[in-house]
């Protein structure tokens, strides 16, 4: 998900960065987060989701997406297809309220459908919940892309005699996009490797900061503007009509903040003024906006400019600091101070804007600082201020973890932001005293996450020996589970963003419901399986592939038939 609204504000400030397809270009990488196709192939954005209810035909969509976007970008050298496997315990609570959201969404329409009279089947409602690591949807979709990948690269010239293929499943730990990164940093000392050209396709923001880190001088990132139709005679099966396809080049980008942040005029800086931090620095500021992690500073909305405020104080900043906000991963803690400080002044002006528009009488005047950590905090900041400063210092932990994951990999597996709201800006004090450590822990197991993210309303995706621990009022997991929450605006104009108030879950207390269920005897050995941590795949199609640097690299060979419809059925 990344940032809302990022890209649009980001093309709109710099529109030279897309770039149409009239241009020939040539690419050696080629990276598929597939978790976007996989949601568009399946369904619409109706709450509803009356799609199809042929998993077949889902497939198939899937597939020839894939293959179509194989066609556009022609790799010359690899193709890595990942898909979103179990992640880490901070995304896990945003993956948890999108996922109670879309199933309270989904049931408040059905009862809409059946107050107008609509005929409702319950067999073509798709639940688009079953796209998380675990369940059988997601486990023969990958058997089904392997058998797809060995037949492609048997009998279609296209693919017989194009590039390296790589695949990594649900069964691998990681998000899709991330697996991606780490499969890039093992190869960063190669030479050869980092002169390729890259493309990345995705329709997350945070797709554009993961490009960025990487600091090669040719990736670009495939976008497409897309619109939903229906066929006649069809109604519940969506048709995909493509305005455009784009590349929005990331090379392109890094030269337009080069020439944003450049001192201009007598200005001089004390240190060398040097592109690759100034690039570190803008993914870093962007954070503050929106990130699956943390929730953004309260007075950073890129709605109200937030964006070109930080960016004007940064450069008034960047002469005076002696240096730049981060370096890589690593945040330099007094000029962060200083910033922050500096962005916090228009944090008054935001918040009386906020009792005005939402009638809010607490936000006006000095108080608004009470008000805010009393109303959304239930903190009473005279009477408690090392709870504001202890929310402080999490929300420091979470930026290091941000950049952590985004340039080293997953920092912890175990680690999370525990409030649903960010401190204020100007509380942001003493960072250097500020001691950040991470217990790197483990992933997961699939059947865990899906007790971890999904909604009652899903649980039937769950194996019935674990269903009970969701909906069961005896359960000891029961109050994870609450069959209503509320949800806040928090200043924010549309539902989506709204933040949805459900309680987080306990993570000892979740492993220690499920030992109480012995998966050895009491699930079935697709189950079981489903529960395995599994390995990546290679499809080797040229003579002399590069050896890649992986760890859970399984060889594949290729396949002298694949048959499009399996009579398997998947609920």
């Amino acid at each position: 998900m990344g940032i809302p609204k990022f890209y649009r504000w980001l093309s709109e400030r710099f529109p030279v960065i897309n770039q149409e397809l009239e241009t020939e270009y040539e690419f050696d990488n080629f990276y598929l987060d597939m978790n976007g196709i996989i949601h568009l192939c399946t369904h619409n954005n109706n709450s509803l989701q009356l799609v199809w209810n042929n998993v077949e035909e889902m497939f198939d969509s899937i597939f020839e997406y894939t293959d179509r976007l194989y066609r556009i970008v022609k790799p010359k050298k690899l193709l890595f297809l990942a898909v979103d496997g179990v992640a880490p315990r901070a995304k896990m609570n945003q993956q948890r309220s999108r996922r109670f959201r879309s199933a309270k969404d989904a049931e408040k329409a059905l009862a809409e459908a059946i107050e107008r009279g609509e005929e409702i089947k319950s067999s073509s409602r798709f639940d688009s919940n079953c796209i998380t690591p675990g369940t059988e949807f997601m486990h023969v979709l990958s058997q089904r892309f392997k058998d797809w990948i060995s037949f492609m690269t048997t009998h279609d010239p296209a693919w017989q005699q194009g590039c390296d293929i790589i695949f990594s499943g649900p069964d691998v730990p990681g998000e899709g996009e991330h697996k991606i990164m780490d499969f890039i940093r093992t190869h960063t000392e190669d030479k050869e490797w980092t002169e390729r050209k890259h493309c990345l396709y995705g329709l997350d923001a945070d797709l554009i900061m993961l490009g960025l880190v990487t600091h090669f001088p040719h990736f670009s990132l495939l976008r497409e503007k897309y619109v939903i139709q229906k066929k006649d005679g069809e109604a519940n099966k969506p048709k995909f009509f493509f305005e455009e396809f784009h590349f929005l080049q990331l090379a392109l980008l890094r030269d337009m903040l080069y020439l944003e942040f450049k001192p201009f005029g007598d200005t001089e800086l004390s240190f060398a003024y040097d592109l690759e931090r100034v690039v570190d620095d803008f993914v870093f500021m962007c954070i503050f906006v929106g990130n699956d992690f943390l929730p953004n500073l309260p007075h950073l909305d890129i709605n109200t400019g937030a964006l070109n405020v930080m960016f004007a104080v940064y450069k008034s900043l960047l002469p005076q600091m002696g240096g730049y906000l981060t370096e890589r991963h690593r945040i330099h803690p007094k000029r962060t101070e200083w910033f922050l400080q500096q962005v916090a002044k228009a944090e008054r002006a935001y918040f009386q804007y906020r009792a005005v528009e939402e009638n809010e009488p607490g936000f006006l005047g000095d108080e608004y600082k009470s008000y805010y950590y009393q109303s959304k905090l239930g903190i009473r900041m005279e009477e408690e201020p090392h709870k504001v400063r202890e929310l402080c210092q999490k929300y420091y932990e979470g930026l290091h973890f941000i950049l952590q994951y985004y340039y080293q990999g997953c920092p912890s597996w175990k680690w999370f932001y525990p409030s649903f709201y960010a401190p204020l800006a100007s509380d942001m004090v003493q960072l250097e005293e500020i001691r950040v450590e991470f217990e790197q822990g483990h992933p997961f197991r699939p059947l865990t996450q899906l007790l971890a993210v999904l909604p009652p309303e899903s649980s039937s995706f769950l194996p019935e020996p674990l269903r009970n621990l969701m909906i069961s009022d005896l359960s000891p997991l029961n109050e994870y589970y609450p069959p209503d929450f509320e949800v806040d605006l928090n200043g924010k104009r549309n539902s989506w963003e709204a933040i949805v108030l459900i309680p987080f879950i306990d993570e000892n207390r979740l492993l220690n419901a499920l030992a109480t269920v012995d998966t050895r005897t009491e699930l079935t050995d697709e189950e079981r399986c489903r529960n395995e941590e599994g390995k990546n795949y290679i499809w080797h199609t040229q003579t002399k592939s590069k050896k890649y640097r992986s760890n859970r690299l399984h060889r594949m060979k290729r396949a002298t038939s694949w048959r499009s419809h399996d009579t398997r059925p998947v609920e």
